[in-house]
C-alpha cells in the first residue's frame, strides 16, 4: 500500500502541505482544479519528491505573502518621506 502511495504522489500543495495522490495525472487536471483541503488553485502546487518529503521548484508566493511584502515596503517608505513625527 505505500509503494502505492509513492508511486501516486506526485504533487504537493505549497500552502497546506496536501500530497496529490489521485489516480488521474496531476497534469491533466483542468487549470480550475483546486487543492481539496485549502482550495490553492492548481498554480500553487509543485512536483512532490518522495524520498525527501519536500517539493522540487516551486510556485508562486501565497498571496498573503506578497500582500504583507507590498504593506511593508510601502510602510518603510512612508517612514522615510515624512520621518518619526
Amino acid at each position: 500500500m505505500y509503494n502505492d502511495f509513492q508511486a501516486r504522489a506526485t504533487h504537493i500543495c505549497l500552502d497546506c502541505g496536501f500530497i496529490y495522490t489521485l489516480s488521474k495525472p496531476f497534469d491533466e487536471q483542468p487549470d480550475t482544479y483546486a487543492c481539496p483541503q485549502c482550495i490553492a488553485p492548481k498554480k500553487r502546487f509543485a512536483r512532490y519528491d518522495v524520498n525527501t518529503g519536500k517539493p522540487i521548484g516551486g510556485g508562486l508566493p501565497p498571496i498573503g505573502v506578497i500582500i504583507g511584502l507590498v504593506a511593508g515596503l510601502a510602510g518603510v517608505g512612508a517612514l522615510l518621506v515624512y520621518g518619526l513625527q
